[in-house]
């Protein structure tokens, strides 16, 4: 019993210094930075031909983008953001937030934001707000590091979804232990939380979405904003980021409530291509 709890003490003394060295400035794990992709040899551009019709006097030229690269930077497991990256311009909105929380965004993609708002409030759908936008990588890294916190000082149901009962019953209770290991916690932290600087929350350029009782959940599909923004977030420059059937992809879950603004030109072609934006810029992560 006495070396049980020696272990045990051992293990809580050394979780400051296992956090404090867990997140270096590039990411763990990316030694280096994979350029980003270049637009290249596009699929058919469908939005030449496409007609847009809209219910509310829409300022066009917010949604534009030009395919300005800008608009396309690709931020995922693969393709990682550094320390130091930061939209241009970052502005907090002024639409409907959750719980009316603070929520920032790169300047024209909150433009486009309120344009699209405002087309939906016209045909009538009014449940709906804004969640989160804009993460820094500092924010992402504290977010990340209390993740992993938690996942050490306790044996947690995302836990039990990672690894077999038998297995945290013979590494941990069996031994007196109450949290995990850092490799086990940083295994369970990744499967619901971007490591800092694979988070696309980064460029500013991306928005969850909630409506009453879907917060955050698949429960958003079946609600009367993702009705109309599965037909209609194209026309104002956004794309479901992470669709269902996608996951090999993009490399995360199906995200119903996860919208990023291209730029209308970029967005009628991934919509009507069937697109992700990795294959829009002809990169995967198979």
């Amino acid at each position: 019993m006495m070396k049980k709890n020696l272990r045990f003490i051992l293990f809580m003394l050394c979780i400051p210094m296992m956090l404090a060295s867990c997140i270096r400035p590039d990411g763990e794990g990316h030694e280096s930075r994979k350029e980003q992709p270049t637009l290249g040899d596009a699929p058919e551009h469908y939005y030449e031909s496409v007609e847009y019709s809209y219910q509310t006097d829409v300022n066009v030229e917010k949604l534009l983008t030009g395919l300005d690269s800008d608009y396309l930077l690709l931020a995922n497991k693969e393709y990682v953001l550094g320390a130091d990256h930061a939209p241009a311009s970052v502005v907090t909105l002024t639409c409907d937030t959750y719980l009316n929380k603070e929520v920032k965004l790169e300047s024209r993609t909150a433009e486009a934001l309120y344009e699209m708002m405002e087309e939906m409030h016209a045909a009538g759908v009014t449940d709906i707000s804004v969640t989160s936008g804009y993460r820094t990588y500092s924010y992402q890294q504290g977010l990340f590091n209390q993740y992993l916190k938690n996942e050490m000082a306790t044996i947690s149901d995302d836990a039990r979804k990672c690894f077999s009962s038998d297995y945290l019953r013979e590494k941990y209770t069996e031994n007196g232990l109450t949290g995990l290991d850092y490799a086990d916690a940083r295994v369970v932290v990744l499967s619901y939380s971007a490591f800092p600087g694979t988070s696309e929350h980064q460029t500013g350029l991306c928005l969850d979405f909630v409506s009453s009782g879907a917060i955050l959940t698949t429960a958003f599909e079946n609600t009367e904003a993702f009705a109309w923004l599965k037909d209609n977030a194209h026309k104002f420059g956004f794309i479901l980021r992470y669709p269902k059937g996608k996951e090999d992809i993009t490399g995360y879950t199906y995200e119903p409530w996860h919208y990023r603004f291209v730029g209308r030109e970029a967005a009628t072609d991934i919509y009507y291509g069937n697109l992700t934006l990795e294959e829009y810029l002809g990169v995967t992560n198979e």
